[in-house]
């Protein structure tokens, strides 16, 4: 038995608390093993820079946090995994644009609710070995929670996992047709979808994103099934937060309508972007094979 076998059924164990089927969890550690060999064979003195992208429960997390484990345990590389969520701007920062821009500015999420700048100090750091801290961002209270020390030494990897990595700005022209109630009724003039879409072509995105030596895309079969994943999400919280407040259905499907633009610009870019597009049904099975990580990027 080798190493990849003798860590499957750990990884299984793992996999399943993680939330990914218990049929399916055998067939995800193959495409995650083949991921990590891909990777380590691609790796060099240099720190690597990881990106995983995809829409509201896709699954981003589980992917980073298991591709780390297998990193580790079979290969004994080092990473260190962060999110794009935990760099939003504090609830005052967004308070702020709120005031100034758009009252939709007070959700987080869309690009220009991220502290941009933060998060290309802190890839510039591990790049260059410097020890950094990294912020934490708590949901429950929507505000960051303080940061935390990392040192710049020793780490092999940076895995980064946030919902619009890779996204591409859209052209002025298609910002003037709302794509959901959200828009129509909340923004009826445009200038909360154009303030986002300016954001993200010159906010440092693009900039942010290019720091990455490979992006691996998770894509969702639709819209419709972004809101069943959150839904699904949320009552997975209250089931191991018993007692916290949780999302409704409906205003689950409302929050899904904020990156609903974006991810639908996603679903057509980031196939012939992205070095690996791992393609999802409404189970999360990967339902086409991956393609070459070697293409795209």
């Amino acid at each position: 038995m080798d190493e990849k076998d003798e860590f499957r059924d750990e990884f299984v164990d793992l996999a399943t608390g993680e939330g990914v089927a218990g049929d399916y969890a055998d067939n995800y550690y193959n495409l995650i093993f083949e991921i990590a060999t891909g990777l380590v064979s691609r790796g060099d003195d240099a720190l690597l820079v990881v990106a995983i992208s995809g829409a509201q429960g896709t699954g981003k997390s589980t992917f980073a946090k298991l591709l780390a484990t297998v990193l580790e345990r079979i290969f004994e590389q080092s990473s260190l995994v962060v999110s794009l969520d935990d760099f939003y701007y504090t609830k005052e920062e967004r308070e702020r644009l709120a005031e100034s821009v758009h009252p939709l500015l007070r959700v987080r999420g869309v690009p220009g609710t991220h502290d941009i700048a933060l998060l290309r100090q802190v890839i510039g750091d591990l790049k260059a070995r410097r020890s950094t801290q990294v912020p934490v961002f708590d949901k429950a209270e929507d505000d960051r929670d303080g940061m935390i020390p990392v040192m710049g030494s020793g780490l092999d990897m940076l895995i980064v996992e946030g919902w619009c990595w890779g996204a591409l700005p859209s052209a002025a022209v298609d910002l003037e047709k709302p794509v959901n109630s959200l828009e129509a009724e909340r923004d009826a003039d445009g200038t909360w979808r154009r303030y986002v879409n300016q954001q993200l072509a010159n906010g440092g995105y693009q900039e942010a994103f290019k720091e990455a030596d490979v992006c691996f895309f998770l894509a969702a079969p639709d819209i419709e099934t972004v809101v069943a994943w959150r839904w699904q999400q949320e009552q997975r919280l209250a089931q191991r937060a018993s007692g916290s407040a949780i999302m409704s259905e409906e205003e689950v499907r409302e929050f899904v309508m904020f990156y609903e633009r974006i991810t639908r610009q996603m679903l057509k870019d980031l196939p012939l972007q992205a070095n690996l597009t791992v393609f999802l049904d409404e189970r999360h099975r990967v339902v086409e094979p991956p393609r070459d990580m070697n293409r795209g990027g």
